[in-house]
């Protein structure tokens, strides 16, 4: 009979903390648990095969929601350090609690309240406290507590599980964790499918390119374009033919609607964008939303968009991503749970690569204001060509390298490599080179 594992915790908090187990242990790590609840308990207790892990609860102990989220209790502290286990180091961040690790009779104690800051990540609940943002709304990374610590390019959550894993592991667990492998997931928002929506447009542009920038690379582009009859957006069939390359499938955000000036700039009744639609699916690639910029905080406009790309594909509308990442963490998940989206992928950050969630794998989303689990899930974006090249303005090898080292953190934990490049990020005097950088995407380990 395969080891058992028992989970005590207190009787405070019990929603949150039994969400973040469910993380760490079931969805993650795919490990059978019991929970049992002690009203004289204070830490949490991990028990296997008469050994426990206790870990300490320095943030959960007032079942009052509205005391929890505040910006009192935003970590001031945060810690680095490596627990010995087994003759394997493992690294850690710790800003609940402290950095301890010790052995006692029949286990070991951990000071580091991983729950907190597994629960903190994943919710993303700094982001409902601080009020900073950019002129899109938007957090930033540059506000958070993982990029203020230098620890954004570090998949926390995901060290944590390890070394729950390979503490269980020592205490002689045989219950087999769940089977995964490293695999790349592109994704492509289509704000624009076409450069050239007109003749005219595409005189002005070929202009611009002789005229005004004399750029002698884009000039040469806008000359194979002639020659081929393409436009310069229209890079679709690459995109396909990568993702096919490695065995995987392409996911295309479509827009259907938006009120701002950075909506609108293609309607999907237009006869091009109907044959662009008909293309991918026979292919069988994958058609999702990309709500339009307001949509983040209006679930009316939001269900009207997907019942216009329902009509124009046929399709059920099963997965999404946020136009420019805008995200509300009080209403953009709930939308999404209420039009029966299946995942979503906006959490990554704009301004920096990295990991917004802490973890490399996809995850089911809590509702912190209602004090429940979603039915949403969550595919965590862990890096956007506007990202490398607009925000952190990288030059081409900066870029090779910073993706490089994201891909490898990934492949540590054979999580799922999720990137962001649009169709349009090509064939243009700002792009020029950063095709390199595209194919890396897909590097295989």
């Amino acid at each position: 009979m395969p080891s058992k594992i028992v989970i005590t915790i207190p009787s405070v908090n019990i929603p949150e903390v039994a969400y973040t187990f469910h993380c760490l242990l079931s969805v993650f790590l795919g490990l059978r648990y019991e929970i049992v609840i002690d009203d004289e308990a204070c830490d949490y207790t991990i028990t296997c095969n008469f050994q426990t892990l206790q870990i300490a609860n320095f943030f959960f102990k007032d079942d009052r929601v509205e005391h929890l989220y505040q910006l009192d209790n935003l970590p001031s502290a945060v810690n680095f350090s490596d627990i010995e286990l087994e003759n394997t180091q493992f690294s850690q961040v710790s800003f609940f609690g402290n950095s301890s690790w010790s052995k006692q009779e029949g286990g070991f104690k951990w000071g580091n309240d991983i729950v907190a800051a597994s629960f903190y990540m994943l919710t993303r609940w700094e982001e409902t406290v601080i009020e900073n943002k950019d002129e899109h709304n938007r957090f930033l990374a540059i506000d958070s507590l993982a990029y203020k610590n230098n620890f954004l390019q570090r998949p926390i959550v995901n060290e944590y599980v390890e070394i729950l894993y390979h503490t269980l592991k020592s205490f002689g667990l045989d219950q087999i964790r769940k089977v995964r492998k490293y695999t790349t997931l592109a994704t492509h928002d289509v704000d624009r499918p076409f450069l050239w929506d007109s003749t005219l447009g595409k005189i002005k542009s070929i202009g611009a390119s002789l005229l005004i920038r004399r750029n002698k690379e884009e000039i040469k582009l806008r000359a194979q374009n002639i020659v081929t009859g393409t436009d310069p957006f229209d890079t679709f069939d690459l995109l396909m033919d990568m993702s096919e390359s490695i065995g995987e499938k392409a996911y295309f955000f479509f827009m259907a609607g938006g009120e701002t000036e950075f909506d609108n700039f293609y309607q999907l009744g237009q006869p091009v964008v109907i044959d662009l639609i008909k293309r991918i699916k026979k292919r069988n690639h994958c058609i999702g939303i990309h709500p339009s910029y307001n949509t983040y905080n209006n679930t009316e406009m939001l269900f009207s968009e997907i019942d216009a790309l329902k009509m124009a594909t046929g399709m059920e509308v099963t997965v999404s991503r946020q136009h420019y990442l805008r995200f509300d963490a009080s209403s953009t998940w709930n939308n999404l749970e209420d039009a029966n989206v299946g995942w979503d992928s906006t959490m990554g950050y704009p301004d920096e690569a990295g990991f917004r969630s802490g973890v490399c794998y996809t995850y089911p989303l809590y509702d912190i204001y209602n004090r429940k689990q979603l039915n949403l899930l969550e595919k965590p974006l862990i890096v956007m060509d506007a990202t490398l090249l607009r925000y952190e303005k990288l030059q081409i090898e900066q870029a090779l390298s910073r993706v490089e080292n994201l891909q490898k953190e990934v492949h540590r934990y054979q999580g799922e490599f999720v990137f962001l490049w649009h169709n349009s990020s090509f064939n243009s005097q700002e792009w020029i080179g950063f095709d390199e950088v595209y194919k890396s995407m897909y590097r295989q380990f």
